[in-house]
Order: structure tokens, then C-alpha cells, then sequence
């Protein structure tokens, strides 16, 4: 009985510490970065945290903020409400924020939810329209959605190919 004592010590102070080795490694988070400035001097930025789990995305965040100029102030009600309606889809797991000439919105979601980059446009018809392209399958807007593959180095090339700079 004493020679099995030290053994059976041996194999679970192994096991425990494969087991705190397996949950201290950290996911990889892909961080992914665009501005842009159209015409009417109103700037879109996007921020994306993408948790890689494996090969597969695990969750992701997105802060979008949108920098409208004075010339157009009076319209980011319009511009609030169209965002409203284009995140509604997202329920809780979205908000949007206004600070005086700027809005911030923010996307946290670790379901099987989709997100929708690069899809904000602008355009002067004697007002400030907000086009917000909600269409998955156009090839104008990025889709990502939790739990599609990808590894760290395929997500950054899609996305520098689509004008983002990742770290």
C-alpha cells in the first residue's frame, strides 16, 4: 500500500496541473481598426475584438463611431433612429450613445448573432440621408458571425483586404 501511495500523489498533482495549465491559456483576440472621411466631412470608425477560440470565433465586440459635422447636427436624430432600426435585430446586445456631434455604437456578442462592417454611408439630399447596408449577401458590406472558422492570420487577411488595419 505504501509503494502506491507516492504514484497515485504523483498522477493527480500531474492531472491538476495540466488542468490550471489548460485554463490559464488565454483565446487569441484579433483587434481590428478602420476610419474613413467621405465627402461631407462625417468620419465612421469601426474597432473590432474578435475572441478566437480554436479556429472558430468565439465572440466579438464592435465599437462604431460616427463623427458628424456641424453642418449636419440638426440631423442626428434621423441618423439615431435609422441606427435604431438597423440594430434592432441585435436587441439588448447593442447601444448607441449620442455626444453632442458624435455617435457611438456598441455591439457585444458571444451567440451565434451576425455583424455587419463597413456598412455605413452618407449622402446630402438638401438633409443628411444615413444608408446602412443590412444585407448579409452584398459584397459592399463584411459579415462576421460567432462561430464561423477562422484562424487569427485568415480573419486579419480578410480584413486588411478589405482596408482594415489588425494587430
Amino acid at each position: 500500500m505504501k509503494n502506491k501511495i507516492i504514484p497515485i500523489t504523483f498522477t493527480i498533482v500531474v492531472i491538476i496541473v495540466f488542468i490550471c495549465l489548460f485554463a490559464s491559456i488565454k483565446q487569441p483576440v484579433v483587434v481590428c481598426e478602420k476610419i474613413v472621411e467621405d465627402d461631407l466631412g462625417i468620419v465612421v470608425g469601426e474597432e473590432l475584438n474578435v475572441v478566437i477560440n480554436g479556429n472558430d470565433i468565439d465572440s466579438m465586440k464592435l465599437v462604431k463611431k460616427i463623427t458628424i459635422s456641424d453642418k449636419y447636427i440638426n440631423d442626428i436624430d434621423n441618423i439615431m433612429f435609422s441606427l435604431e432600426k438597423s440594430y434592432e435585430y441585435l436587441g439588448d446586445k447593442v447601444s448607441i450613445v449620442v455626444e453632442e456631434n458624435q455617435i457611438f455604437i456598441l455591439v457585444e456578442i458571444a451567440d451565434e448573432e451576425t455583424i455587419i462592417l463597413d456598412n455605413i454611408s452618407f449622402s446630402d439630399n438638401n438633409r443628411l440621408f444615413i444608408n446602412v447596408n443590412s444585407n448579409t449577401k452584398s459584397n459592399d458590406v463584411i459579415t462576421l458571425k460567432v462561430g464561423e472558422e477562422y484562424t487569427e492570420g485568415e480573419l486579419m487577411t480578410r480584413l486588411k483586404n478589405k482596408g482594415y488595419s489588425c494587430r
